[in-house]
């Protein structure tokens, strides 16, 4: 749609929120012949970053994913996608 601005978060932010935020497929597809611009910005926490649920999104379930640190999923989200992949 005309004048739209899409933001698409990673799966480390939706460990903060609870899934209260999804990740999405990160991704460009030109549906059209028009054009289309695509600006990634990847932004991770410190690697020895704790994370955990915020507390604000916390409900009635409890958190959905258990507490990690930043460098720990960065790690293990690396190995889904490498089998060959040493730690």
């Amino acid at each position: 749609h005309e004048g739209n601005f899409v933001v698409n978060l990673g799966d480390m932010l939706e460990r903060w929120t609870n899934g209260r935020f999804k990740s999405t497929l990160h991704r460009v597809i030109r549906a059209k012949s028009d054009d289309r611009y695509s600006i990634p910005f990847f932004y991770e926490p410190h690697f020895d970053t704790y994370v955990e649920c915020l507390e604000s999104c916390i409900g009635e379930e409890g958190a959905k994913y258990a507490p990690i640190t930043s460098g720990e999923h960065l790690i293990g989200k690396y190995k889904e996608t490498h089998a060959d992949f040493k730690v």
